[in-house]
């Protein structure tokens, strides 16, 4: 064959190929070369890998009485026994006491209304601004304990639902350990409003008590965790939840390399829900806050 032919067979499939890799990158809505491709491929992997490092140190440094028994030796009758009371005083104190307070409004109930001094019950606007100060600043300390179990506590809980498998029965205390803290949340929210309401016009000693009460409630699970629990919890946590353990042995390869597609939407998963929910507890909080000021 001709050499001119031949260079303008070889510059006809040159362009032939590049036309293909344009309209594959078309097709995959993406304007980067692969080269490019490849790398912000590997810099997510990077990125995963950072957010499951944190994940994890939530894990380990957040010792619940959840993930005692989501990891605790299920043979061992004593831990298993140990373990489920605790779960059921942690859930009672964290979930039913505020609802109780919530439901039986008992904080407000002694408010006179009668002479129209004032207009609600649970608005009644008495307190001096002195003591809607200290209630305003109470509830922002509040919101600020709650951002950090959120950031902390519910990050690692998150982070052993996800990516640890340990069977079914394992990931229900997960779940319900998850469910419980964001049901104490709201419940200590509100109990913490009716009791702020109820004792405006009483002792500033009072209104502090009864905030570190509703901040009790929502660490009383962490509470339960003695050192040598925590030890051996961190300890367990810590073999069960190494690299190539996570997602049932996927595994999240090595820095540099590209991170697996499971690993990468499951991280984005937590990271998106984080967002949210912080965002939620923050607008939520502020707005409570103002309103339990002026409602004292």
């Amino acid at each position: 064959m001709d050499p001119d032919a031949r260079f303008a067979d070889a510059e006809n499939q040159q362009k032939q190929q590049t036309s293909l890799d344009v309209l594959r990158q078309l097709d995959a809505g993406s304007k980067s070369t692969p080269d490019e491709k490849d790398g912000a491929a590997v810099r997510d992997g990077d990125w995963a890998r950072a957010e499951i490092g944190m994940l994890r140190s939530s894990a380990m440094d957040t010792k619940t009485i959840f993930s005692f028994c989501f990891v605790c030796n299920h043979n061992d009758v004593w831990s298993t026994a140990y373990g489920c009371v605790m779960m059921i005083v942690a859930m009672f104190i964290q979930t039913v006491i505020p609802i109780v307070i919530i439901a039986t409004l008992q904080p407000i109930s002694d408010i006179d209304t009668t002479e129209g001094m004032y207009s609600s019950k649970a608005c009644p606007n008495r307190s001096n601004g002195l003591t809607k100060t200290i209630g305003f600043f109470l509830c922002l300390y509040f919101i600020t304990l709650t951002i950090s179990l959120c950031t902390n506590k519910l990050r690692g809980l998150g982070f052993l639902k996800e990516f640890v498998d340990l069977g079914k029965w394992r990931e229900m205390i997960v779940v319900v350990a998850i469910a419980s803290n964001f049901l104490g949340m709201g419940a200590a929210g509100g109990a913490q409003y009716l009791l702020f309401i109820g004792n405006g016009g009483k002792s500033y000693v009072i209104l502090l008590l009864q905030s570190l009460a509703m901040q009790f409630c929502l660490t009383v699970d962490q509470r339960l965790v003695s050192d040598v629990i925590g030890k051996r919890t961190a300890a367990r946590l810590g073999k069960v939840t190494r690299d190539e353990l996570l997602c049932n042995g996927v595994g999240i390869g090595a820095e540099g390399e590209v991170c697996p597609a499971e690993i990468m939407s499951r991280v984005k998963k937590l990271v998106d829900s984080e967002k949210v929910v912080l965002a939620m507890v923050s607008i939520v909080g502020i707005l409570w806050s103002v309103a339990l000021a002026v409602c004292m």
